[in-house]
């Protein structure tokens, strides 16, 4: 499984229509190869995240990078050409972890005398513990509750939550490098290049070269 994100660059309203059409391309050759396609944008009119299950990054990477648009808007009686881009970035999906987050065998439990209110047998027995969790170093005391069992379970849940979010926050960076290293949003950073004029879309890494048309149907099997 990997995921297709798109996001419009230099260019203003040019480029968030410019990165529609890009999602439309990359939907339209998925469905003509019989890929199952899950389309969504994850911030309504900015980026545009397209899911391809059971297919393989390397199937799509090399459409990965910045997309270059060339044209003359109807609007512009000077007849400048006006450029925009939009970058294309595909990356794995990682799977989700299956299973309890936290192992038993990853676990150091220690337990202590409770402290603060809660009755003489709060304070004279040990139902206070601390978890420390041996892959990362985290520790998590609970000395509040009532019982052993209480503070175990209670110290165990925000143990899963920081694990949680530390997980999310390295799975952010790792994307965040790799789409660095795909893209680049400036109008000088070229990957392809449309043309309207010419009515073409030119590959700089390959040469390779499309009619627009073509393109925009999905027919992008080189």
């Amino acid at each position: 499984m990997c995921v297709v994100e798109i996001r419009p660059g230099e260019g203003g309203a040019d480029a968030l229509a410019f990165a529609v059409e890009l999602a439309d391309t990359v939907t339209a050759w998925a469905v003509r190869r019989g890929w199952p396609v899950d389309r969504s944008a994850a911030e309504p009119g900015r980026t545009i995240v397209i899911t391809l299950n059971g297919v393989a990054e390397a199937e799509v990477a090399w459409l990965s990078g910045t997309h270059r648009l060339q044209h003359e808007p109807r609007n512009d009686r000077r007849g400048r050409r006006h450029t925009s881009t939009a970058t294309v970035a595909v990356m794995p999906q990682r799977p989700r972890p299956h299973g309890p987050f936290v192992r038993d065998e990853d676990l150091r439990v220690q337990t202590m005398r409770g402290r603060g209110r809660g009755g003489q047998r709060k304070n004279k027995v040990e139902t206070a513990v601390r978890l420390h969790h041996l892959p990362t170093g985290i520790v998590v005391t609970r000395t509040t509750g009532r019982s052993q069992a209480a503070n175990l379970a209670s110290a165990r849940t925000e143990l899963e939550e920081r694990l949680r979010l530390q997980d999310a926050r390295r799975e952010r960076q790792d994307t965040d490098r790799l789409r660095r290293a795909q893209v680049r949003s400036e109008r000088s950073a070229k990957t392809f290049t449309h043309n309207a004029q010419r009515a073409e879309v030119v590959d700089h890494t390959t040469g390779r070269r499309w009619p627009l048309r073509t393109w925009r149907q999905g027919r992008l099997d080189r």
